[in-house]
């Protein structure tokens, strides 16, 4: 029997997965994987994947590159080998990649060779035409495919020891977050007071940055451990509160609230309060790529 798109996909990611998990990958990484790749074929996405896969598996052979955003939270991407960070280890979601829209790839490519690049990808296009959808996958795969002038001479250097202290500074450093930034300094360096809230589930989350909300991956594990929320609704609720839009915010507050499971409503109001703190709250995917590119 001929074998689908899907199976095509569930190929390689099972290929990808002992790559670059081994025989035996924990719990964690296979339940992600499941539900990942679940997601990706109920919302028909998987011709982006496999298009993704064969236009830079074809196209980026002896070519510099890095992914960007929200390609560093998919863990398919990672099986697929079209990002170097895994999203396990530094704690990435795919509800803002894999949500209710396609999602877009994101790459910086070496500028010398950009034009080459883009020439092997019409040419990856144009053989695959009779396959595929070539027209949407064009308008949404490229959306954000960039030359960059650093990548014609990358240089190894050493990954410093406190990487996660240069992500979280890179998160917290333009302007609409300077004031976090510089109390996240201080707070590292133990120049001004912060004390855990005693509330367990949100102390876990926000120790790493000090009580700072920094990320909005943040955001999302504040939604599904306080609050048990799905991962759509985890994503819709993030993006009211980044949109400002305060009464679609205030209506899910009120419906959260009314089902409280953890929480009192002491609790909630606190958590909720942290939850709210930093509508600019930046992209942690975003953040590792640029901060590991430079090594």
């Amino acid at each position: 029997m001929e074998k689908t798109h899907t199976d095509l996909l569930k190929g390689l990611v099972g290929a990808g997965i002992k790559w670059r998990y081994g025989e035996k990958p924990d719990d964690l990484t296979k339940r992600r994987i499941i539900w990942e790749l679940a997601y990706i074929i109920n919302e028909v996405y998987v011709d982006y994947y496999l298009m993704a896969f064969w236009i830079f598996r074809q196209s980026l052979k002896d070519i510099n590159y890095w992914a960007r955003g929200g390609v560093s939270s998919s863990i398919i991407c990672y099986c697929l080998g079209l990002t170097e960070i895994d999203p396990i280890k530094y704690g990435l979601h795919a509800e803002r990649f894999v949500n209710d829209e396609p999602p877009k790839f994101q790459f910086d490519i070496e500028s010398s060779r950009f034009g080459e690049f883009m020439n092997r990808v019409e040419e990856v296009l144009v053989a695959n035409e009779k396959d595929f959808d070539i027209a949407s996958v064009r308008s949404c795969l490229f959306q954000d495919v960039n030359p960059s002038p650093y990548l014609n001479k990358k240089i190894e250097r050493q990954i410093p020891n406190d990487l996660d202290d240069e992500i979280a500074r890179y998160a917290l450093s333009f302007p609409e977050t300077m004031n976090l930034f510089d109390s996240y300094v201080r707070r590292k360096e133990g120049k001004e007071e912060w004390k855990p809230t005693g509330i367990v589930q949100l102390d876990k989350i926000m120790a790493p940055t000090f009580g700072l909300l920094a990320y909005q991956e943040q955001m999302l594990d504040i939604l599904k451990d306080c609050f048990r929320c799905t991962a759509v609704e985890r994503n819709h609720i993030r993006r009211s509160i980044q949109r400002g839009d305060v009464e679609q915010v205030e209506a899910y507050k009120n419906e959260l609230f009314a089902n409280l499971k953890d929480l009192t409503i002491e609790e909630a109001e606190r958590v909720w309060g942290v939850l709210v703190s930093n509508p600019k709250a930046f992209l942690k995917a975003h953040a590792v790529s640029r901060v590991i590119e430079k090594y």
